[in-house]
């Protein structure tokens, strides 16, 4: 066999295998997924974008109190060398001091070049919503809609969408000091 010979033999396997390949199945359009972490702010749940959270902490086992800061303001807690305010977000919305519990989590926020952590009662769990079903609406009771950009209504559902950047931009968030 000469170089002639495999060249035609390749050329014909060539030629068998496209013609009884089977076509590529249609691709869907693919579609845009919008992720956040769901946490409760007393009896409400809200979400936050995952990409804006840095970390999500157990509540510190030690926390140094702030002289003079108000209520909300937990106190600083040493990260890994890092000193990071703790900021009791239940009390800051005027809800109450957040029950500490096996449950309660610190979601760290970076805004600029601060670092925050928020305290909140309950971190419930991680999902992703279609960007099809978000919503502008901001419905809901209480101060912490304030800070709600938009939505999902997902599942009969409508998941308030938590912005941490409005929050962090407040003048009554930035006024930490009684």
């Amino acid at each position: 066999m000469d170089a002639s010979d495999i060249f035609r033999l390749l050329k014909e396997i060539e030629f068998r295998s496209r013609h009884s390949a089977a076509g590529l199945p249609q691709q869907d359009e693919e579609r845009e997924f919008w992720q956040g972490v769901v946490f409760s702010i007393g009896h409400e749940r809200f979400v936050a974008g995952l990409g804006a959270i840095a970390e999500i902490l157990n509540y510190p086992t030690s926390v140094t109190p702030v002289p003079g800061a108000k209520l909300w303001m937990r106190g600083i807690a040493n990260i890994r060398g890092v000193l990071l305010p703790i900021i009791d977000l239940n009390a800051f919305l005027e809800a109450g001091l957040t029950a500490i519990s096996r449950r309660s989590r610190v979601l760290v926020f970076r805004h600029g070049t601060h670092e925050f952590g928020l305290l909140v009662g309950e971190l419930v769990s991680m999902r992703h919503f279609d960007q099809l079903i978000r919503t502008d609406k901001r419905e809901g009771k209480g101060q912490a809609f304030r800070y709600v950009t938009f939505g999902f209504d997902q599942e009969d559902s409508y998941w308030p969408v938590f912005s941490v950047e409005k929050l962090a931009d407040s003048l009554e968030f930035q006024s930490a000091a009684i």
